[in-house]
């Protein structure tokens, strides 16, 4: 029997600069993180599959960090996007809420999520929980818990 070929996608939620020394929101743990991130993101790359980054840009009026413009809301350097991979700006933890993420998805046949990011409980857990709502086969790299220093 042949076996269906479903394609797949790598999102990377939230790697920017201000998780990192002297940013914003400095995480304990973020440079693990990001070298997770670097090593799943240079699979995927190989492979020439699909790769997302999820940027996160605040809209708050007092928001502390991703503020639209600076170097803190950029992608951090060891995960920076290629010209060819696609980036989609959130102003809220789940990737999905008021973004085009589940338009392109379904627009570009992917089935299959390998999801990493930054922080497990703010922006991981409703995107993968929305994603499996939706349908998509998730799977989620572990990686070191970043905290807030």
């Amino acid at each position: 029997m042949k076996r269906k070929y479903t394609k797949s996608a790598l999102l990377l939620l939230d790697i920017q600069n201000d998780y990192f020394y002297k940013g914003k929101m400095e995480f304990r743990g973020s440079y693990e993180v990001a070298a997770k991130a670097k090593k799943t993101l240079d699979i995927f790359r190989k492979k020439r599959r699909t790769i997302i980054h999820i940027q996160h840009i605040a809209i708050q009026k007092n928001a502390a960090c991703f503020i639209s413009g600076t170097y803190g809301a950029e992608i951090y350097e060891e995960v920076m996007p290629l010209e060819n991979e696609t980036v989609i700006v959130k102003n809220n933890p789940n990737s999905f809420i008021d973004t085009n993420l589940y338009d392109y998805l379904k627009n570009n046949q992917i089935e299959n999520l390998t999801i990493v990011g930054m922080m497990a409980d703010m922006a991981n857990d409703p995107t993968v929980r929305t994603a499996k709502d939706l349908g998509f086969n998730v799977q989620l790299v572990e990686n070191k818990t970043a905290e807030i220093v």
